[in-house]
């Protein structure tokens, strides 16, 4: 998925100062790239020494703040609906983290249980 987005955004950005007919200017496109990478590096957060919880807190918070610094570094407008699309996606992009996450650590505890029964097999 962040693939795809770095390459859109390099399309555009290179390419088109004009999506359909809404105007682009490339400097609107190099402040998303800019804020949705600081927006990724946010989540070292999560590997300090802090709680789930208050990593998530900050780590919310931080996002919000680069959301509206490129939301007004754009001169694009933030209100209720900018806002509630915002909560939106951090709320379904967390979910999706969420149970990739589980998904796979209940995929490598099977793997850790097949081989410790493996290994008690050879004993």
């Amino acid at each position: 998925m962040r693939f795809g987005a770095i390459i859109y955004l390099l399309i555009l950005g290179m390419t088109s100062n004009e999506v359909g007919d809404i105007a682009v200017p490339i400097n609107s496109v190099f402040i998303v790239f800019i804020c949705s990478g600081l927006i990724g590096e946010l989540s070292f957060l999560f590997k300090t020494d802090l709680s789930y919880f208050l990593a998530f807190i900050f780590h919310l918070i931080g996002t919000l703040a680069l959301f509206s610094i490129m939301m007004f570094s754009n001169n694009w407008l933030i209100n209720w609906q900018t806002l509630f699309i915002f909560i939106l996606a951090y709320a379904m992009i967390w979910l999706v983290i969420r149970l990739t996450q589980e998904r796979d650590i209940r995929r490598i505890n099977r793997q850790i249980k097949k081989r410790n029964k493996q290994k008690v097999k050879f004993k």
